[in-house]
Parts: C-alpha cells; sequence; structure tokens
C-alpha cells in the first residue's frame, strides 16, 4: 500500500527522534520514549508499504438471515466523494441498488491512504482513505413472479427475428427433454459424478444437436414440432435454493443466473427447431420448479411473441395434451396424479379421446424410462440427462441410464420411432 505525502515526510525528517516528534506530531517526550516512539512508527510504515492492496481489498465478512437479508463488513478503498453515497457503497460491495433495499450503511474511517490515478479525470491524482464498511440490505425480489417477469417484458421491444417458410407434409416431432435440473450441483466424490451450471448447459445443447441430427439421418419430413417447457428444467424455484414446497437442495449458483441461463438455453433451443418446423410450447409444471419454470416460459412468450411460427401455451392447467391426427399425447409430471392419471385422459378430453387411437401419456420425475399400457393408453415416463446428485445417492435412487428421448409420430400411424440420445457427461 503506496504511503501518502505525511508518511514520507515523516521519514525524510532529519534529527533526533525526540525533535522530529516535537516538530511532526507536538508530541514533547524524553529522549528515551521518544526513541521507543520513532522506530515503532518506522516499523509501521515499513509494513504499510508492503500491504497487498488487493488482498486488503478482499477481506469481508458475510451474514445471511433467513428472511434472505444480509449484513456485509469489508475495508474499502474510498474517496471523499463515495464515502457520502451508500448507493455507491452496495455496488463496490457486489450489490445491485435494482436488486437490493439498503437498510443500513454504516462507514467509519480508517487511518490508511492511498494515492490512485483516477482515468476518468484526465490522469488527475486524487487520494482514497480506507474506510471499515458495513451495509445491511435485503432483496427487492425475493421471488420472481408472473407479475414481475410480464412487468418487465411489456417494456422492451421484441427482438428483430428471421421470418421462415415451411412444407405442409410430414409429421409430429415431439421433444419433451424432461428433468434437466438446471443449477444442481453434484461432487463425483460424493456422487460418483460431477454435475452443475456449465455441465446441464453442455448436455442439453449436445442433445438437442444430437436429437436433431438423427431427424436428418434419418431424413425425416417434420411438418409439426411439440416442445413442453417445465418439468424440473430448474433445480429450484427461489432464491433460498428450495423447491416450490420448500426442500432445500444443494445448487451451483444463484437463481438470477440459474434463470437467465435457462431462459437463454430453451430459446437457442426453440432457434434450432424452428429452422425446421413451427413449434408449439407448452408449460408443463414440475415439483422442482413451478413458477421459474412458468415465468420461462413467459419470458420465451415474449421473446417470440412476433414469430407466427412459434407458438406458446401459458395456461396453467397442471395436464396437457397434443392431438396430431389419430394420436393423442398428454402430458404431466406425473406426481400429484398417481394411479388416477390412468383415467383423466378420457375425462379432460372426451372429444380427441373418441377421435384418436393412440394415446400415451409422457411423464417426467423418475429420470428412467418405463412404460406400460392400461386401458388402452401407454402410460410412459420419459428418461432424464441429469447427474445423481448427493440425496439419490444417499437414498440408493441410482443406475438409470442417462438419455434424452424424442418421439416422431405419423399422423395415420402413430409413434413410428423413438429417438434415444445417450450424451457423455
Amino acid at each position: 500500500m503506496p504511503l501518502d505525502k505525511v508518511d514520507q515526510s515523516f521519514l525524510a525528517e532529519e534529527g533526533s527522534p525526540q525533535d522530529i516528534l516535537k516538530r511532526v506530531l507536538d508530541l514533547d517526550i524524553g529522549a528515551n520514549n521518544a526513541k521507543k516512539y520513532k522506530a515503532g512508527i518506522n516499523h509501521w510504515l515499513s509494513h504499510k508499504d508492503n500491504l497487498d492492496t488487493e488482498a486488503f481489498n478482499d477481506m469481508e465478512e458475510v451474514v445471511i438471515k433467513a428472511d434472505g437479508s444480509r449484513t456485509t463488513k469489508r475495508m474499502l478503498l474510498l474517496s471523499e466523494e463515495d464515502s457520502k453515497d451508500p448507493q455507491r457503497v452496495m455496488q463496490l460491495m457486489g450489490y445491485d441498488p435494482i436488486q437490493w433495499e439498503l437498510l443500513r450503511c454504516r462507514i467509519r474511517r480508517n487511518y490508511w491512504d492511498v494515492t490512485i490515478k483516477n482515468k476518468e479525470c484526465e490522469g488527475v491524482k486524487h487520494t482514497n482513505h480506507a474506510y471499515e464498511c458495513e451495509i445491511s440490505c435485503k432483496p427487492i425480489q425475493t421471488v420472481i413472479t408472473t407479475d414481475y417477469v410480464r412487468e418487465v417484458f411489456e417494456s422492451l421491444s421484441p427482438p428483430d427475428i428471421e421470418r421462415l417458410e415451411y412444407s405442409n407434409a410430414g409429421m409430429l416431432l415431439e421433444f419433451p427433454i424432461m428433468d434437466l435440473h438446471l443449477g444442481k450441483l453434484a461432487w463425483e466424490d460424493e456422487t460418483g459424478e460431477n454435475y452443475d451450471l456449465k455441465i446441464a448447459e453442455r448436455l442439453y445443447k449436445q442433445t438437442v444437436l444430437d436429437i436433431l441430427a438423427s431427424v436428418e439421418q434419418h431424413r425425416i419430413q417434420v411438418e409439426r414440432i411439440a416442445f413442453p417447457i417445465g418439468q424440473d428444467f430448474f433445480h429450484v424455484d427461489n432464491a433460498n435454493s428450495s423447491t416450490t414446497k420448500g426442500t432445500l437442495l444443494d445448487t451451483d449458483s444463484r437463481w438470477q443466473k440459474m434463470y437467465t441461463r435457462g431462459v437463454e438455453l430453451l430459446i437457442w433451443a426453440i432457434e434450432q427447431l424452428r429452422h425446421i418446423a413451427p413449434v408449439e410450447c407448452m408449460y408443463v409444471a414440475g415439483n422442482h420448479d413451478q413458477m421459474l419454470s412458468y415465468c420461462a416460459t413467459m419470458t420465451v412468450d415474449a421473446y417470440f411473441s412476433t414469430i407466427d411460427e412459434v407458438s406458446v401455451d401459458l395456461s396453467p392447467r397442471p395436464r396437457k395434451y397434443i392431438q396430431y391426427g389419430n394420436c393423442l399425447i398428454g402430458y404431466s409430471h406425473g406426481v400429484e396424479e398417481s394411479k388416477r392419471i390412468e383415467h383423466l385422459m378420457q375425462i379432460e378430453q372426451p372429444q380427441a379421446w373418441g377421435e384418436t387411437i393412440f394415446r400415451e401419456w409422457h411423464l417426467g420425475h423418475m429420470h428412467s424410462e418405463q412404460a406400460k399400457e392400461v386401458g388402452g393408453i401407454i402410460i410412459r415416463r420419459i428418461s432424464s440427462i441429469t447427474g445423481t446428485d448427493a440425496w439419490h445417492k444417499e437414498k440408493g435412487f441410482i443406475g438409470a441410464v442417462r438419455k434424452a428421448q424424442a418421439f416422431v409420430w405419423d399422423k395415420e400411424l402413430g409413434k413410428r420411432l423413438t429417438i434415444d440420445s445417450h450424451v457423455k457427461a
């Protein structure tokens, strides 16, 4: 930490310690005590000159309370102007004033001074003082709400997206990538495999491209694409790193980062799909991310609002259906209904039931492929590419084949092809 002018002038003084202390500090003490004082000050200034400013700035203490509020203590080097601006202190301590409400700000001046060049003032030098800063703040938006997301996107102009033309002949490509659990954290030493935000992103993109490569390899003509959104796409549902019902989980990052990356992934995937055929998106709730996935689906709807070839079903109904000729596909996460799922399609879609021959439920949650036929319906659990976390490892829920699945449907003949994507973690 560079010495300031007072420090340098003290070291430059000549004469006896008694005379120097009298002239500089107005201390009138005996020769022996003056000698000790002078030696101590010289030792401190030598130590100060060797201080690592970056390490000094890294000193921090953070206390997080159950309500999400935080108290942070940190040493900061501030100009006189910055020291009088609590919002600036918040930013320097890593808190965005848009997302955090300041409850209390306490700043105490220390005795270190550092002279630095201010690039914004054409190289003019000014002095920053060391302050012990303590701020308390709470998140303005603890949980993303649908109203909050809607307000944000209503204030934005839609992006300029290329419009495409398609052939009307072909089949339905169903693209249900379920149980990604974006934001899950797994440690290989504990669970046998690593899983985090970056790994999930990579696996998701590889899966999409792998399935599309298979479609091209089989020379499948696609006229329509079904793309469910949700089904535990996110691992947690709020700022407390818990599921919709409050179960605390191991997570890899802040919810803001997780949500942003998730929306980017969904938009990226839809962009890949819509170059093949029109895409029908629909929100299907999971038990981990009921709110975040709904908000993400709403974000997708806002992004593609000017594009006719991308449609989005935002209805909050827990089960969704697609009819394609003789085919009827139902979607649910398959947690709440239990065995009642066997009788719900007939009740909720009586007309489509009567018009179709091939009927399937496509459910998530179990992270493994399972299928059975009951009363004219195939009830199918879809596999997952997600990694094994500590809870699943401890409970013994392991061994399922990690894969994603897509399905190709013919209007007259039903399901013609199942595409399994086994991407490497």
